[in-house]
């Protein structure tokens, strides 16, 4: 008895099958215009980070230690009058080393102690960035090292670029799709490769003398691009 029902049982499973196979062959047949779109925003930056050095040297090693220290801790006090927070004060680097004489044929022997300590100073008020630069130079920082300019939240800003790419693809589309007679009915399958923005850096940054007369330092932030591309298949109709 079911040695009976199993080809009836097969011939249904078969019977099943084949409007899906059509089903299957005809979306495979059905024609796919590829393209490619690209979309791009800019934005002013909301913050910047400034890394600056502090460096010491003396004839001994508390001298040196003793004078980075203070000029590392009127930095901060200036830092907390113009409004940054001790969150966004941070120590990157401490170096402490003695020096030694290099005249030839004599023995090498320490002459003195430098004391370097790195500081990265996140500043969330782009106004600021140039008093900012003008008080740590005038309150013991000798270098600084880098000024990156960046954007504190960029959620919205990707999603702009991605929908100005989607409409960049669509808009090809359509021209091609319009220039061979056809009509787009579907999309098949898209992907996405979003950038990150980038910080704008300014690095090796010269120190300016720094005097009564001397005038602010004006940094100007400018500004910031994302972009974003996109590949779309979208479905032709026949």
């Amino acid at each position: 008895m079911k040695a009976k029902l199993f080809p009836a049982a097969f011939m249904l499973y078969l019977a099943f099958l084949a409007p899906m196979s059509e089903c299957v062959a005809a979306e495979a047949e059905l024609p796919i215009l590829s393209v490619s779109g690209r979309g791009m925003v800019q934005s002013a930056p909301d913050q910047a980070a400034i890394t600056l050095g502090v460096v010491t040297r003396a004839e001994t090693a508390g001298e040196a230690q003793q004078e980075n220290a203070a000029k590392a801790a009127a930095i901060r006090s200036v830092l907390a009058n113009l409004g940054v927070e001790d969150a966004d004060i941070k120590t990157e680097d401490y170096n402490f080393r003695p020096e030694y004489s290099r005249e030839q044929g004599e023995r090498s022997v320490i002459v003195g102690y430098t004391a370097s300590n790195i500081i990265r100073v996140k500043v969330r008020n782009v106004a600021l960035v140039g008093d900012v630069v003008d008080a740590v130079l005038a309150n013991g920082a000798n270098t600084i090292h880098s000024l990156d300019f960046s954007i504190r939240d960029t959620d919205a800003l990707r999603k702009r670029a991605l929908e100005s790419a989607v409409k960049d693809a669509r808009n090809k589309a359509d021209a091609i799709a319009h220039a061979l007679g056809k009509s787009i009915i579907g999309v098949h399958h898209v992907s996405e490769n979003t950038g990150m923005f980038q910080p704008r850096q300014s690095n090796g940054m010269m120190m300016k003398s720094m005097d009564g007369a001397a005038e602010s330092t004006p940094i100007d932030a400018g500004t910031l691009s994302l972009s974003a591309d996109v590949h779309i298949d979208f479905i032709l109709a026949r």
